[in-house]
C-alpha cells in the first residue's frame, strides 16, 4: 500500500542504485556515512515539508468544522446541503445527486413521519456524506503528498549525481596529487562547484605535465625527510624453540632388544622354547637370571624451552613531520611564470601536508599580508581562492616572517617548516628578524628559501635560512645556494 512513509524509504534504494552505477567498485566507510547523512537530511526535510505543508489546508479546516458541527447538533437539510456545496469545491465531479434526493424525501415526508425518525434520517445522511468528503480529501491529499515526495526526490537524485560527478573529478585530481581518499570525504562536504573542481584540476594538470616543475615539488617535498640518523641498537629478546627428546616411560615404538624378564615383550624366538617340553627348562632359567631378549621401546616427547638472545638491528631516527608554514610573494613582479610555479608549488606542498597529516599555514605578502589555514577539511576553500586570486603590488617579506614566527609560537606548529617562495626583489631584512628567525631554529624550527627568476637581483638573506635554492623559470634548473648534502652532515 503506498503511503508517504513507504515513499520517502523508496529513496534509500534509488540512492544506492545511483551510488552503483557512478563509483561501481568504490568501497569506503566515510563514503557511505556522508551519502546516509545526505540521504537522512532528505528525508527529515521532506517529512517536515509535508507536516508543515498542507495544498488542501483550507479544505482541512471546513471538513474539521463541519465534523465538530455535526457532532454537537446533527444532521439537518441545510447543514448537508452545506457539506455537500463543500465537498463539491473540493472534487467538482463528485455525484451529491444521491444524498441530495434522499435527504428531499425524508424533509417532504416530514409531516407523515415523526420528528424523531425524520432527525435520525438527516443525521445518517450526513454522516454518510461527511464520510464521503474525508475520504475524498484523505485521496486528493495522499495523491499530493506522493507527487510532492516524487519531485522533491527527483531534485535530490539530480543534485547527488552533480555531487557525485564532483566527487569524481575530485579523486581525480587527488589521485595526481597522491592525496589518501579518506581526506577526499572529509573535503566533499563542503560546498565546491564544478568551477571549483576545474581550478584544482587545472593546477593538478599544470604538476603532472610540467616536469622541471614537478621535479622542484619533489624537492621542496623532501624537506625534512632528508634529516635521517642511522645507529645500532642492541635489543634483547626471548625466542622459543621446540625439541623433540626421547620419552623412556612411554613404549611407543620398538627400539631394539634388551636383556630382561618382560614377558609382554618377549621376542618370538624366546617364546618357541616354551614349544618344546625339554628346553623349557631353558626359558625358565633365563628368566630367573633375567636374561630373555625383549623389545626395548620408548617413545618421543615435545619440550619448548625459552633462550634469551640479543640482536644488533639499525634503528632509523626520523622526527615526526612538523607543521608547514608557505610564505608566498604575492606582489605584481612575481606574475607570470613565477606566479604559476608559486601557485603550484603551494598546491603540491598542501596536498602532501593533507596526505602526511600535517598542519599547513599559508601567509601571503606583498605590502600586506593575507593568512590562509589550509589544514584540512576547511582549507581546501580558501586554497581554491588563492589559486583564483592575481598578483600585484609591492614587495615586503617582513610581516610575513613576523607572522610565520608567532605562528611557531602556538603548540600547533611547533618545529615547522617554513618556506619563502619569492624572487627577492627586497629590501634587506632587519637584524631584529633575523635575530628572531635564529632563536626559533634553536628551538628545532627551519626556514627555507626558494628564489624565483634569473633576474640576477635575488638577494636571499644569509644568517636566516638553512636552506636555499633558486629556481630558474625559463631553463627549469634548480641551483643550491647552499649545498645541501654537506647541510645535512653538518646537521
Amino acid at each position: 500500500m503506498q503511503s508517504p512513509k513507504n515513499e520517502i524509504a523508496k529513496t534509500t534504494e534509488l540512492m544506492k542504485d545511483l551510488k552503483s552505477e557512478s563509483f561501481p567498485d568504490l568501497n569506503d566507510t566515510e563514503f557511505e556515512k556522508e551519502l546516509a547523512r545526505k540521504v537522512k537530511d532528505w528525508e527529515d526535510s521532506t517529512k517536515d515539508y509535508l507536516k508543515n505543508t498542507n495544498k488542501f489546508d483550507e479544505h482541512q479546516s471546513r471538513l474539521t468544522r463541519a465534523k465538530w458541527h455535526f457532532k454537537a447538533y446533527g444532521g439537518s437539510k441545510r447543514s448537508i446541503m452545506r457539506d455537500l456545496n463543500e465537498y463539491n469545491k473540493l472534487q467538482p465531479n463528485a455525484d451529491t445527486k444521491f444524498w441530495k434526493e434522499k435527504t428531499y424525501d425524508i424533509t417532504k415526508k416530514a409531516r407523515k413521519v415523526d420528528k424523531e425518525n425524520v432527525i435520525n434520517g438527516l443525521t445518517a445522511i450526513r454522516r454518510n456524506e461527511q464520510e464521503a468528503w474525508e475520504k475524498e480529501y484523505d485521496r486528493q491529499l495522499l495523491d499530493w503528498q506522493l507527487q510532492e515526495i516524487q519531485r522533491l526526490r527527483s531534485k535530490f537524485l539530480v543534485e547527488l549525481e552533480k555531487w557525485f560527478e564532483i566527487i569524481k573529478q575530485l579523486k581525480e585530481v587527488f589521485d595526481e596529487l597522491n592525496i589518501e581518499p579518506g581526506i577526499l570525504w572529509d573535503l566533499s562536504a563542503g560546498k565546491l562547484s564544478a568551477q571549483d573542481v576545474s581550478i584544482l584540476k587545472k593546477w593538478a594538470d599544470y604538476l603532472k605535465n610540467d616536469e622541471n616543475v614537478r621535479e622542484l615539488c619533489e624537492l621542496m617535498g623532501r624537506l625534512r625527510k632528508e634529516q635521517q640518523s642511522h645507529r645500532r641498537d642492541i635489543v634483547n629478546s626471548t625466542k622459543q624453540y621446540r625439541v623433540i627428546e626421547p620419552d623412556i616411560h612411554s613404549n611407543e615404538e620398538i627400539i631394539g632388544i634388551k636383556l630382561g624378564r618382560d614377558l609382554e615383550n618377549v621376542i618370538p624366538q624366546e617364546l618357541s622354547l616354551l614349544s618344546d617340553p625339554d628346553i623349557a627348562l631353558l626359558f625358565d632359567l633365563k628368566y630367573v637370571e633375567n636374561r630373555l631378549m625383549c623389545f626395548s621401546k620408548q617413545g618421543y616427547k615435545s619440550e619448548i624451552y625459552d633462550k634469551n638472545i640479543q640482536e644488533e638491528i639499525t634503528v632509523v631516527d626520523d622526527e615526526k613531520m612538523g607543521p608547514i608554514i608557505i610564505c608566498v610573494d604575492t606582489s605584481g613582479s612575481m606574475s607570470g611564470a613565477p606566479e604559476n610555479i608559486a601557485k603550484a608549488l603551494t598546491l603540491s606542498l598542501s596536498s602532501k601536508a593533507v596526505s602526511q597529516k600535517r598542519n599547513c599555514y599559508l601567509i601571503n605578502f606583498s605590502t600586506s599580508i593575507d593568512t590562509l589555514n589550509l589544514t584540512p577539511p576547511k582549507g581546501i576553500n580558501d586554497l581554491i581562492d588563492f589559486l583564483k586570486m592575481s598578483f600585484h603590488g609591492g614587495t615586503d617579506v617582513a610581516p610575513a616572517l613576523y607572522e610565520g614566527i608567532r605562528m611557531m609560537s602556538n603548540e600547533d606548529y611547533k618545529k615547522a617548516d617554513l618556506l619563502v617562495i619569492s624572487d627577492f626583489v627586497i629590501h634587506s631584512i632587519s637584524p631584529d628578524i633575523v635575530s628572531l628567525c635564529q632563536k626559533q631554529i634553536s628551538e628545532k624550527n627551519r626556514f627555507f628559501a626558494l628564489s624565483i627568476g634569473s633576474f640576477g637581483t635575488q638577494r636571499v638573506e644569509e644568517g636566516i635560512f638553512d636552506q636555499s635554492w633558486t629556481y630558474d623559470p625559463v631553463n627549469g634548473t634548480i641551483s643550491e645556494i647552499n649545498n645541501i648534502i654537506e647541510w645535512i652532515s653538518r646537521k
